[in-house]
């Protein structure tokens, strides 16, 4: 099993590297921005009258409002590059006959995915914390962190839901997957008017991420027997 999924590892970053660094490096590139924004506003209005704004603001002024998307572009890249050529060409067909078992194939496939979507997660929010850290106090920066955490986590239910759409072989079935996870999911991508607010999305999302692993393998079992 191990070396099996390391050699799914090599094929699924052979294929999806270029896309993926490239997003990688436009996510980190915009918490750059954002603390570049930061820097002026400080120098526009003081260091001190920037922290009232976004303390005491109402609405307060949310600084890290650019972040909101740029991990669900991150997890989307991956899971269109990941499986659309399969499915498209109709490869992973191939693949799933051979002489291994489905499951394992998918789950390593998976696995790829769930590991490119956390080492992005880890290196933007490392940085998003190092910068916040630099510039703000705790009052600040605990409940920025604590707001753009579920957007880190929403991440993953989103890699799954496009991989689940990707390999459903019903249309229809597809839309219906496509139209649940963006229903699910939209609730806890927001931007709350106070810092922090959406922090005990955490664990639903999660949930939700959990969720859509098994139907993955469900839609790679249809997928493989040709069922429509």
């Amino acid at each position: 099993m191990g070396k099996i999924v390391w050699h799914i590892f090599y094929k699924e970053w052979i294929k999806t590297r270029w896309t993926y660094l490239a997003a990688l490096v436009l996510g980190l590139a915009t918490v750059f921005y954002v603390f570049i924004r930061v820097e002026n506003g400080m120098e526009r209005f003081g260091a001190k009258t920037y922290m009232l704004k976004v303390l005491y603001d109402n609405p307060p002024l949310i600084y890290y409002r650019m972040l909101l998307y740029v991990p669900l572009l991150i997890a989307a890249c991956v899971g269109v590059t990941q499986y659309l050529p399969e499915t498209v060409n109709r490869r992973i067909r191939l693949m799933l006959h051979l002489p291994v078992a489905n499951t394992r194939l998918v789950l390593g496939m998976a696995l790829y995915g769930v590991a490119a979507v956390t080492v992005s997660n880890a290196l933007l929010y490392g940085l998003f914390v190092a910068k916040s850290a630099a510039l703000f106090p705790a009052e600040i920066t605990l409940p920025a962190l604590k707001s753009v955490l579920p957007w880190l986590l929403a991440a993953y239910p989103v890699y799954g839901f496009i991989a689940m759409v990707a390999l459903e072989p019903n249309r229809w079935r597809a839309l219906l997957y496509a139209v649940t996870g963006y229903y699910l999911i939209s609730p806890f991508v927001v931007c709350g008017e106070a810092p922090g607010s959406y922090f005990s999305s955490a664990l639903p999302l999660l949930a939700i991420a959990a969720g859509s692993f098994p139907l993955l393998l469900y839609s790679s079992y249809r997928f493989s027997k040709g069922e429509r």
